[in-house]
């Protein structure tokens, strides 16, 4: 791959793509994916991580995420189980039950297999890459030393068939994944954002804003990806479109300024409701997005942390955020504040 405005990029290879060794304190391991298909309105965030060396001589531990958007609703099912050996699977991660895995074949490419009975719910999800790995968080800052020593982050293209409730989807979407492994405190972020945009093998996105309490800064970074040219911008700004709830969100808007001059703008537009995935202090809400960026139309996604009181309670209810687990009917095409939906009611007086 090519490189345009930062020296020295780390380049991965398919023996990253999978579980490193772990070694040191907070030490953790996970896999991610979020996605969306336009034409289909199915789509999902997905995320299994691995803890290890955790404080006090506390077990080690799975956190697994598992969100899947249908015309038929939204299957949600957030854990945090005790990490067994079951779960160290050769090529990929178990979620700390049999309902959620992810594991990666010969060619680098990664599969979701999702299966849960009592729910009615089951997915096989297929990622192909769009582009080659590379390391684009900093080497320099408290994000590198707090947050992400390593990440991994690829767009690709989606297939696969989602079961829900007696429906049947066939998935065509596109999406980023992304592995991250070593140091991680997150009690050192108060905040942040997280925008990615895929619209084909041409063209994608990624960055990020993190509000580290470790020195009050704010941290931006990201990239766009052209064909096989990666282009590091000047200057990234992100905003939300932050409801009333100051947690949930409409979407938002990323604007890159790269090193030539050109602008990269991206208006992202909540295709579904948010998903609160709250972890250890974190609320963090993931938006699937219909992303519109110079003239072209492609999946998106907008997550957000907002200091949710403070990080010391999850969010009850949002205005367009789901919360607990399960499955919710109806919602995942608009139905928000309708009468019966499990949202945050809007009254003008």
């Amino acid at each position: 791959m090519k490189f345009i405005g930062r020296d020295s990029v780390k380049q991965y290879t398919k023996a990253d793509f999978i579980r490193q060794e772990p070694h040191g304190v907070l030490w953790q391991d996970s896999a991610w994916l979020n996605w969306w298909d336009v034409e289909g309105k199915v789509g999902g965030v997905h995320r299994i991580g691995h803890e290890y060396g955790k404080p006090d001589g506390q077990p080690d531990k799975v956190a697994a995420w598992t969100n899947l958007v249908t015309p038929k609703g939204v299957y949600r099912r957030i854990r945090y189980l005790p990490l067994r050996e079951a779960d160290k699977l050769p090529m990929g991660w178990g979620g700390g039950d049999d309902t959620v895995r992810v594991e990666f074949d010969d060619k680098g490419d990664s599969e979701w297999i999702i299966d849960d009975p009592e729910h009615g719910v089951s997915a096989r999800l297929h990622f192909s890459d769009f582009h080659g790995a590379f390391r684009g968080f900093p080497s320099s800052g408290r994000t590198s030393e707090d947050i992400a020593p390593d990440h991994i982050d690829v767009a690709g293209s989606v297939t696969g068939t989602i079961t829900m409730q007696g429906g049947t989807f066939q998935a065509n979407g596109m999406g980023s994944r992304d592995h991250g492994w070593g140091h991680r405190d997150l009690h050192t972020m108060l905040s942040h954002r997280y925008v990615s945009g895929t619209f084909g093998p041409d063209f994608a996105f990624c960055a990020w804003a993190i509000h580290n309490g470790v020195n009050d800064t704010v941290e931006a970074f990201g990239w766009v990806v052209k064909g096989d040219t990666v282009i590091f911008p000047k200057d990234i700004d992100i905003v939300a479109y932050m409801e009333i709830d100051s947690a949930s969100t409409r979407g938002g808007r990323i604007v890159f300024t790269l090193p030539g001059g050109e602008v990269v703008d991206c208006e992202l537009s909540a295709a579904a409701p948010g998903l609160m995935n709250y972890f250890h202090n974190m609320p963090n809400l993931n938006t699937l997005c219909v992303a519109r960026c110079n003239g072209r139309l492609g999946a998106g996604m907008f997550e957000s942390s907002s200091n949710y009181h403070h990080g010391h309670r999850a969010p009850s209810k949002m205005l367009r955020g789901l919360v607990g687990d399960g499955f919710f009917p109806a919602v995942a095409e608009g139905g928000w504040n309708l009468p019966g939906t499990p949202f945050m009611p809007k009254r003008t007086l």
